[in-house]
């Protein structure tokens, strides 16, 4: 069992839970962490360590079919959209007001939605990690990239995520990668994202997030390349970028206490 620290937690949507780390603190402005793709809340842990002893109130979510934030063998449920809406409805069943919502790569994506769906105003201020937010220009590319079929797939994605430290695992921890990556809940995923392309990547819809953003991406990033960075703050109006030099795109693990620092200094500022 991974272990980050926290209180380990769930909040019953009637039929499913959703599971997420508390770690308790000032429950006025909560800190709410969404993870990315292929991955769950413990990818956090990092973050997060920089930020306790500091009084903040944070949770570290499993997305819906992630983690143990376990969902029916039902495709349905495996949409971005339907797991914005029962994001928003965890907050309301927890009392959550004014947090800051944090979301890595694909759970940026999920906080664009929940952002655009947020008309009770839960949300008060959005920072995205390395998002996800429209069609890659090498579409094609990034799908195969993003959902690896042999161990060469599975080393070629570890390098694009990391930067100067990208690991080497044995082989097998890469046939095991292999299976966990193409599981079914990744499968559908998938599917229902090719299906529904133009409603699941905003666009030119950002430009409903009227809320403080702050975008925190890699300078070396090919999975989130700057051009679509760069694009997305032009749709948010309130919204601003950090570079990260020579990161890739998963700065969570590699940048934490860069990206700490900068969440700080964000809660303070709005």
């Amino acid at each position: 069992m991974k272990i980050m620290g926290g209180i380990p937690s769930y909040v019953d949507l009637g039929g499913h839970k959703l599971f997420y780390w508390k770690f308790e603190g000032n429950k006025e402005s909560p800190i709410v962490f969404l993870h990315g793709l292929l991955d769950e809340g413990f990818s956090n842990r990092r973050i997060v360590k920089e930020l306790l002893g500091e009084g903040k109130n944070i949770l570290v979510f499993d997305l819906p079919g992630y983690g143990r934030s376990r969902m029916p063998k039902v495709k349905y449920l495996y949409q971005i959209d339907v797991w914005a809406d029962l994001l928003l409805l965890a907050f309301e069943s927890l009392g959550l007001k004014n947090i800051l919502l944090v979301g890595h790569s694909m759970g940026g994506l999920v906080s664009q939605h929940i952002v655009l769906k947020d008309t009770k105003r839960f949300i008060k201020k959005l920072i995205m990690l390395a998002p996800g937010g429209m069609p890659h220009p090498k579409r094609q590319e990034m799908q195969e990239l993003l959902f690896p079929k042999t161990e060469r797939d599975v080393v070629s994605l570890l390098n694009h995520l990391y930067g100067e430290e990208a690991p080497d695992p044995n082989f097998l921890l890469r046939r095991t990668l292999v299976t966990v990556w193409n599981s079914w809940e990744n499968v559908y995923l998938q599917e229902n994202t090719l299906s529904r392309e133009a409603e699941i990547f905003h666009g030119k819809a950002m430009k409903g997030i009227k809320i403080p953003t702050l975008i925190i991406s890699g300078e070396a990033d090919e999975i989130t390349p700057p051009s679509m960075i760069k694009k997305m703050k032009s749709y948010i109006s309130k919204s601003n970028i950090i570079w990260l030099p020579k990161a890739k795109h998963a700065i969570h693990l590699e940048k934490p206490k860069e990206i700490a620092i900068q969440i700080r200094n964000f809660s303070i500022k709005y």
